[in-house]
């Protein structure tokens, strides 16, 4: 009598690869839980400033202005409703084509401490927003210099507490990550996304330790020691750079500046989009800038983000539906198959609900987090596509055809 060599069925195959898939989704949901509370715990809070001294010296506000009539009125009014009063505030309007000095004017209702400046050119070698940066600053006053955006809305406490700190602390550059709007359908389902693989490129807590930092630095609130800035070099030193707030972060942490980063996701919003075309050119830019210019790490981010929010998800319920119909039939382990399915499931939704609760976003979106990855990590996979390809990034009025970095270092140096 022929023994018959043993043969596993698909549909056992097939249990064993959502089981294992179930069981890594359990743990890496775990591990992003625990370590979402650990950081949260280091991370510095606006709201510290409240009790500190308040910090003595003129103000200036330097805001690069390029077509925003959609954000401009609630920029001014914001500003003029601070309980901060020592301060002045330079609009840079940059080859603006739209209502946007108009609308300035009307909502200042002739403050004085709010001005502008017409700028209608950008040299070659300037990216636009390092460029308007550069043209207000020089017209700016102050002890300190804040460069912030347009699209920027402040609580009324939100730059006296950040002042504070920044006194407190010594920081040459003191950043701020504040809370991004979810009016929309797209920014309430997207942006978490995005923001995720933002935050896992840097880790804010990381930002703000002495050991082994990790510097980072948001351009929507950039706060600056006038001296410092002047002797690191202002914006001549980045001038090129896509996202001067991380050039600005990785060199002055280089040369040994102090830095900081703070949560202020309570007192500052930023309205960043208005359409899903917008969001995705932006955050594009923002991708290939964070990896660096790289194409292969904005890939490896795309497969991580499709993994992690995308295959876990879907194979831990495949995982749970499977192993119910094995329950129904009574084949073996097939409870397990179904306990492992189903906690995999409610651990990864949890990990999200988790995100979706730090980046006060709307917790309807969790229910298409698998949808939204999948169409972010595309954004990635463009991103390497438009590097390697050479096609034009458009931003602030310019276009720009990046390079990509093929070497193993990033565009800037790390130390700490």
């Amino acid at each position: 009598m022929r023994v018959q060599p043993f043969r596993p069925r698909p549909l056992e195959t097939i249990g064993t690869i959502l089981g294992i898939i179930s069981a890594l989704a359990i743990l890496i949901s775990l591990v992003v839980i625990a370590r979402i509370w650990q950081a949260q715990r280091s991370i510095p809070r606006v709201r510290d400033g409240d009790a500190l001294p308040p910090a003595p010296g003129l103000l200036s506000i330097v805001i690069p202005a390029h077509n925003e009539a959609r954000v401009i009125e609630e920029s001014v009014r914001g500003l003029r409703a601070q309980s901060r009063r020592n301060f002045e505030v330079i609009y840079v309007l940059d080859r603006c084509t739209d209502r946007t000095r108009e609308l300035l004017v009307s909502a200042a209702e002739g403050d004085p401490r709010i001005r502008y400046i017409e700028n209608g050119s950008c040299p070659a070698d300037w990216a636009g927003k390092c460029n308007a940066c550069r043209v207000g600053a020089e017209q700016a006053a102050g002890e300190w210099l804040l460069f912030t955006d347009a699209d920027c809305r402040f609580a009324p406490e939100m730059i006296d507490a950040m002042l504070a700190i920044a006194q407190a602390r010594g920081t040459a550059l003191l950043s701020a990550i504040g809370r991004l709007t979810f009016t929309h359908w797209f920014e309430q389902v997207l942006q978490p996304v995005a923001s995720t693989i933002l935050i896992r490129i840097f880790p804010i807590d990381k930002a703000n330790r002495e050991e082994r930092r990790w510097p980072f630095a948001n351009g929507q609130f950039l706060l600056f020691r006038r001296e410092d800035y002047l002797s690191f070099g202002g914006h001549e030193t980045v001038k090129d750079a896509l996202l001067e707030d991380l050039a600005f972060a990785w060199r002055m942490n280089a040369k040994g500046y102090r830095l900081g980063v703070v949560d202020a996701t309570r007192r500052m919003e930023v309205a960043m989009y208005d359409s899903v075309r917008a969001m995705r050119s932006g955050w594009t830019r923002i991708f290939i800038e964070s990896c660096a210019r790289r194409p292969t790490r904005l890939r490896v981010a795309a497969v991580e983000v499709f993994v992690l929010s995308v295959l876990f998800p879907l194979g831990s319920l495949a995982a749970f539906a499977i192993g119910a119909m094995g329950v129904a039939r009574g084949d073996a382990h097939a409870a397990t198959l179904t306990l492992l399915g189903g906690c995999g499931f409610v651990t990864i939704f949890a990990a999200v609900g988790l995100i979706h609760q730090r980046q006060r976003a709307p917790l309807v979106g969790v229910l298409a987090h698998p949808a939204a990855a999948a169409y972010v990590a595309w954004w990635l996979l463009d991103g390497a596509r438009m590097l390697v390809h050479r096609v034009p990034i458009r931003w602030g009025g310019k276009e720009y055809i990046l390079e990509p970095n093929l070497r193993n270092r990033g565009l800037f140096a790390r130390r700490g």
